[in-house]
């Protein structure tokens, strides 16, 4: 496996044109939380590669976990570093996390993630996420996949919101498969009943006709 260094815009390794890493540790994981990096960082991994993925590496002279289980509640509460993984994966549906033991851990993993993948090209990864003299920015996953009048109209519909926009999108084809899905199944998308309820009973409503 060959290693080469450049500057990027987004993540710290890019494994194929596919898969992207930001690779954390423990330290500067709690740090980026309390920053609001990660949550930038990881958004525009989302938005330019296919697999996202956030690495984080323990050290290898201490315990391999946050907490121990009998210390993990049921409750979701915000300043819980468990907590706040769980809502970064439901923001952010196609981030894959990965737990590392050690640096040397970390290069093995990265080893199996590349096999059978495709060499990516330094050229492009360092333009990824630069915009160019006429404004267009280099691999935009979202600009590629999505109509963007579609995502509009989305995001201007009762009960979506910029913390929940992107897994509907993940979840449903079009608008004409979101407006059937059930209550339950746009919970789940929408990160809650209350959502759910707003969305469904603004596209069950009748509409007055003209006589």
């Amino acid at each position: 496996m060959r290693i080469i260094p450049v500057t990027l815009e987004v993540g710290d390794y890019i494994l194929s044109p596919l898969i992207c890493v930001e690779r954390k540790s423990i330290q500067d994981l709690f740090s980026s939380f309390a920053s609001g990096r990660l949550y930038h960082q990881v958004e525009t991994m989302v938005r330019y590669y296919r697999i996202p993925v956030l690495l984080i590496e323990f050290s290898q002279d201490r315990s391999f976990s946050f907490q121990s289980s009998s210390d993990i509640g049921d409750d979701v509460t915000p300043t819980n570093i468990m907590s706040k993984l769980s809502l970064l994966v439901l923001h952010f549906p196609r981030l894959r996390i990965i737990w590392s033991r050690s640096l040397h851990a970390t290069a093995e993993i990265f080893f199996t993630l590349k096999a059978n993948q495709d060499e990516p090209d330094e050229t492009k990864a360092m333009r990824v996420g630069v915009p160019s003299e006429e404004g267009v920015v280099e691999n935009d996953v979202r600009a590629e996949n999505y109509n963007t009048s579609a995502v509009e109209f989305l995001r201007r519909l009762p009960g979506v919101t910029d913390s929940n926009y992107r897994a509907i999108m993940d979840g449903c084809k079009s608008l004409a498969e979101l407006a059937l899905l059930p209550v339950e199944q746009l919970a789940e998308l929408m990160g809650g009943q209350k959502a759910a309820h707003t969305l469904r009973d603004f596209l069950d409503a009748k509409y007055p006709t003209l006589l």
